[in-house]
């Protein structure tokens, strides 16, 4: 039975399914070495609670079951800066037409 986290540092209780992660881990080889038989029991049910499992995951060491970290998300890098428009903003510049007549 889940009864609370599996971090032994937090005392959060298990009251809902939809509150944190529930891991179901199959055995590794080396669970199946060690206790000499296939049986489904050995599958067992592990329980974080919702800010522990924001933080860390369950999986077999050997013959038990360990906590580890999950890895830390790059920071995202800003993007550069956009290239400058050498469009200008606003009216662009009209030059004055001379109707038919000529400058002498």
């Amino acid at each position: 039975m889940l009864s609370k986290c599996a971090n032994p540092e937090c005392s959060e209780i298990f009251r809902y399914l939809h509150e944190g992660t529930i891991f179901y881990l199959a055995p590794t080889p080396e669970v199946t070495i060690a206790t000499g038989t296939l049986h489904s029991e050995l599958h067992e049910r592990f329980w974080l609670c919702a800010r522990c499992s924001k933080r860390m995951t369950l999986t077999w060491g050997g013959t038990q079951v360990k906590l580890e970290r999950l890895p830390i998300k790059a920071a995202t890098t800003p993007l550069p800066p956009a290239p400058k428009n050498e469009m200008r903003r606003g009216r662009p510049r009209v030059r004055a037409a001379s109707a038919g007549r000529e400058d002498r």
